[in-house]
């Protein structure tokens, strides 16, 4: 009978350590975005230590780097936008998108006397390189719209910078063209947005592509630890509610994270992501994964694919039913 109850001890032990034992996690992430702040302020918060994880993040600094490392599998979990995954998962990983923590803001602008999206008909908009991700935003922008991006526009492709469309909108060398928020700012700043009208943006669009933060994890390692996974995904969210009620926190992941500075300017990003893209329920965005099919459909692993046979929702879906959001935004 001792022996029986040395035994059930040690179990008991060796059980609780096992629990107490943090799981580890690599995610690599690329670009530093703006919706990337639930990420690093749920690692600088201690929110992943909370929910016993032990998070590596790794930044890189290119697109040939995040390609290279995916090819490798060698991260638990990616941060990054939605068609380098797609990519991938064409060439075999086994990966699904978990979640979205947002998106780069989007505008459609055009000059000041063009009043809605009817009177682009007939004129120049400026758009990226033939096939870019910007020039499939653009055709996607102008579709939604009700305009034939071939037949009722001139496309004229310059290059990859918004700066340099947005410019070349105030100079009258297009007519209109895509724009982000950050340059928005700029002309707010200058006194200029009186130079450009604002035809749509993302919410009349319902286009949540580009620049965005989508989430994707190995689909074997979700069956193997679902407990773990959603704590990560626990950890995040409480993160973001962190974020919206404490603004000195935000700013201190921006002004770490992405160098800013100017307390208008961090006024702006609170304002545009804390407040704005960034979403209190980060569900996977199916349109950010249409966008990487669109792209590399004919890749083997996509074929037959649509965007939510990419997508793993039942995570996040979990914990809206397990009350998480209710108790973070009561």
């Amino acid at each position: 009978m001792k022996r029986v109850i040395l035994f059930l001890s040690a179990l008991a032990l060796f059980g609780h350590a096992s629990w107490a034992q943090e799981k580890k996690l690599t995610i690599v992430s690329y670009p530093a975005r703006p919706p990337k702040l639930p990420l690093w302020l749920a690692r600088d918060a201690g929110l992943f230590k909370k929910y016993s994880l032990e998070v590596s993040l790794k930044e890189l600094a290119s697109s040939d780097e995040l390609l290279q490392s995916l090819a490798r599998r060698d991260a638990d979990l990616y941060a990054a936008t939605a068609p380098y995954i797609v990519a991938a998962i064409g060439d075999g990983a086994d990966l699904a998108f978990i979640a979205n923590t947002g998106y780069s803001v989007l505008k459609l602008l055009s000059r000041p006397e063009i009043a809605r999206a009817a009177d682009l008909k007939g004129k120049k908009v400026g758009t990226g390189d033939f096939g870019s991700s910007q020039d499939r935003i653009t055709h996607q922008a102008l579709i939604r719209l009700g305009i034939d991006p071939e037949r009722d526009v001139t496309l004229v492709p310059m290059g990859g910078r918004s700066i340099d469309r947005l410019k070349a909108l105030i100079a009258g060398k297009i007519d209109a063209t895509t724009s982000n928020e950050d340059n928005l700012f700029e002309l707010e700043r200058k006194g200029d947005m009186g130079k450009v009208r604002v035809l749509a943006d993302n919410e009349s669009l319902k286009l949540y592509i580009g620049g965005g933060v989508d989430f994707a994890m190995s689909r074997a390692l979700i069956q193997r630890d679902r407990v773990a996974v959603k704590n990560f995904l626990k950890a995040m969210c409480e993160a973001i509610a962190l974020a919206r009620r404490d603004r000195a926190a935000a700013d201190r992941i921006y002004t770490q994270y992405i160098g800013v500075r100017d307390p208008a300017l961090l006024d702006f990003m609170y304002r545009t992501y804390v407040r704005g893209a960034i979403p209190e329920r980060p569900f996977p965005k199916g349109e950010a994964v249409a966008l990487g099919l669109e792209e590399f459909g004919g890749k083997p692993g996509l074929r037959g694919k649509k965007p939510e046979d990419l997508i793993d929702a039942s995570l996040i879906q979990d914990l809206d039913r397990e009350g998480l959001f209710t108790k973070l935004y009561q």
